[in-house]
């Protein structure tokens, strides 16, 4: 079966990040690139499961933690510029840490 990946927006560096017990965001760096500003990014989870929110979401830990739940081999993509320059990871288990591979895309 052959699969189709429509992506709007010029690729910038794929980076890997590793999530931590406190909530991370993308460095300033990714979120704009000589002056063009991310439409988006895709994020996919390589190695233990993490968290992510947008708009100042309080992340936690647990099985009750707040946050969407992303597990090994998720692959999402994520519009907007408010999204980006909101979003935040945090690994999803205590001192279990996960890596994320993130790829953004820029406005051409």
């Amino acid at each position: 079966m052959l699969r189709v990946v429509l992506i709007d927006g010029v690729p910038g560096a794929t980076a890997r990040y590793t999530s931590t017990n406190a909530a991370q965001s993308l460095p300033a760096a990714v979120i704009t690139v000589a002056g063009k500003t991310a439409l988006g990014i895709e994020v996919s989870v390589e190695t233990q499961s993490v968290r992510v929110g947008f708009g100042g979401a309080v992340l936690t830990q647990g099985a009750s933690g707040l946050g969407h739940l992303l597990t090994v081999g998720t692959i999402k993509r994520y519009y907007g510029s408010q999204v980006m320059s909101t979003f935040q990871y945090i690994s999803a288990v205590i001192n279990v840490h996960g890596d994320l591979v993130i790829t953004p895309f820029y406005t051409p």
